[in-house]
């Protein structure tokens, strides 16, 4: 019994830290790729905005990171806060190009829930819902000034 106590008090020290490396590691990207002007044509780049619940009050402060991957596949690497809380995901976003917009759904599962996304986002705008068995809700994020 012991033994085991001290593998899961191992195993979630490894896994803190790994959070941790991951927000700062996410600090770091997105802050070298906010030195760079934002694309005309292409909503690559640096995002910041809100997530918001939609079937209870929680929501908070959210920062993305796009990469174009193809001409119409994206990686999505999402930095949310709630309370004193945050967390650092990516996910993949692809769908048709009609212009200089994508329409893009994606799916990314994080531990026990599988979330979805659906949504749309241009060189200048960027919303998306979302879903999973526990909850709903909006992301909203536009460039940065």
């Amino acid at each position: 019994m012991k033994k085991m106590r001290n593998t899961w008090k191992t195993s979630m020290a490894v896994a803190a830290l790994g959070l941790l490396c991951g927000c700062s590691s996410f600090d770091r990207e997105w802050a070298r790729a906010a030195k760079l002007p934002p694309l005309e044509s292409d909503p690559m780049g640096v995002w910041t905005g809100t997530w918001q619940n939609t079937n209870n009050t929680h929501g908070g402060a959210l920062r993305a990171l796009l990469v174009r991957t193809s001409a119409t596949n994206y990686t999505a690497t999402f930095h949310a806060t709630w309370g004193k809380h945050s967390g650092t995901f990516s996910t993949r976003l692809v769908g048709p190009r009609k212009g200089n917009e994508l329409e893009f759904s994606g799916s990314k599962r994080l531990l026990f829930v599988r979330i979805r996304n659906v949504g749309t986002v241009n060189p200048t705008n960027f919303v998306s819902t979302y879903e999973s068995r526990f909850d709903n809700g909006t992301f909203t994020l536009s460039r940065p000034r």
